[in-house]
């Protein structure tokens, strides 16, 4: 349910039945940011559980709105804060077989791979994994995720609901040049490429690309539209999301880029990425159950390259499926692979159908 405001917020809790084993998932849009912490007083005297994040946008079928609030009331089995290799865990994770584990996670934290992994290291493949990254639309990192209990940055909020689900993604990048070794990496930032600097390698690939030159400062500008692709083999890459430069010339990503491995320097089109919207409506529509929720999580800078494109994005994917789609511009995205693994993802589309037996 999307709430246009602070005072819609609060008429629409007014009118809902909330038991005690239930909870409210709630996306906020940063431009009601100011409103957190009345919002956070007010459910608490009321004696509601509740989590959420902040986000640079919340996605109400072909909309992209920056204001207002999106509710959802789940049953949680199972619900934390986690911390980088801090996790409390006393249901065995063999009795969630089949269950949907919600992630919202802090998209500029330098430890969202640790987060990650410590959430897969007490679930493992059991359950099916989607969410997406919190932040703010000027990625300055700052707090952006709440429960009952604070305000948090690096950390994630795990929510795991007695519901089946499937996830499809899709990003529509291609590859430009490479592959290039990543001699040195550490949390999130690419320090060396092929025994160079990782920014001097970057610099001479979109310079020979775009006919500019490129400048630390102006770095964002270009790499928005020139991501990394992870190979994973069999031509697939996994997109990360290269934002600024430090002042040794290494790079800083939405999420880590393994060291060792091999990396492209992609280029998108925005045909091509509208196509990749098309294929994942297109997929989950024919394998979707008979009722449904569609949560969406679609990189916010893939809004940002579209830009007034995107909402075309947004309608190719609400018209193919039967059901209203909710869900966030993220700072990357969150899904289960096929053998069952937790991957993050930038630049990309997460889509979840989830099994609604109500």
């Amino acid at each position: 349910m999307y709430l246009k405001n602070y005072e819609a917020f609060t008429r629409y809790i007014d009118s809902l039945e909330i038991s005690e084993n239930q909870s409210l998932m709630i996306f906020v849009g940063d431009k009601s940011e100011s409103t957190v912490t009345d919002l956070m007083g007010y459910l608490n005297g009321k004696k509601v559980s509740f989590f959420g994040g902040i986000y640079s946008g919340l996605l109400v079928g072909n909309r992209n709105e920056r204001t207002g609030y999106i509710v959802k009331k789940l049953e949680p089995i199972y619900s934390t804060v986690v911390l980088p290799f801090m996790m409390r865990m006393k249901t065995d994770p063999d009795t969630l077989k089949g269950l949907t584990a919600i992630c919202l996670v802090d998209g500029l934290s330098s430890k969202m791979k640790d987060l990650t992994d410590t959430v897969f290291s007490k679930l493992g493949t059991n359950v099916t994994y989607i969410g997406g990254g919190a932040g703010f639309y000027d990625l300055v990192h700052r707090p952006c995720l709440f429960d009952n209990h604070g305000i948090y940055k690096d950390a994630l909020l795990l929510c795991i609901i007695n519901a089946e689900s499937k996830t499809f993604v899709e990003h529509g990048w291609k590859k430009l040049q490479g592959p290039f070794t990543v001699k040195k990496s550490y949390d999130n930032v690419v320090a060396e490429l092929d025994s160079d600097i990782a920014f001097n390698v970057y610099k001479q690939v979109i310079e020979e690309e775009e006919n500019i030159i490129l400048s630390k400062e102006g770095f964002f500008t270009f790499s928005k539209d020139h991501p990394f692709g992870i190979d994973e083999g069999f031509g697939r890459v996994t997109v990360r999301d290269p934002i600024t430069v430090n002042d040794l010339g290494e790079i800083i990503c939405v999420a880590n880029i393994p060291q060792g491995c091999n990396v492209y320097v992609l280029k998108g089109a925005t045909e091509l990425l509208l196509e990749s919207s098309i294929k994942i409506a297109s997929q989950a529509a024919q394998t979707a159950p008979a009722v449904y929720d569609a949560m969406l999580f679609d990189c916010i800078s893939r809004a940002m390259f579209l830009d007034e494109k995107f909402s075309d994005e947004l309608n190719n994917i609400q018209s193919r499926l039967k059901f209203d789609v909710e869900g966030a511009l993220s700072i990357g995205e969150i899904s289960s692979k096929a053998n069952g693994g937790l991957v993050i993802h930038n630049k990309s589309t997460v889509l979840a159908l989830i099994e609604n037996k109500a």
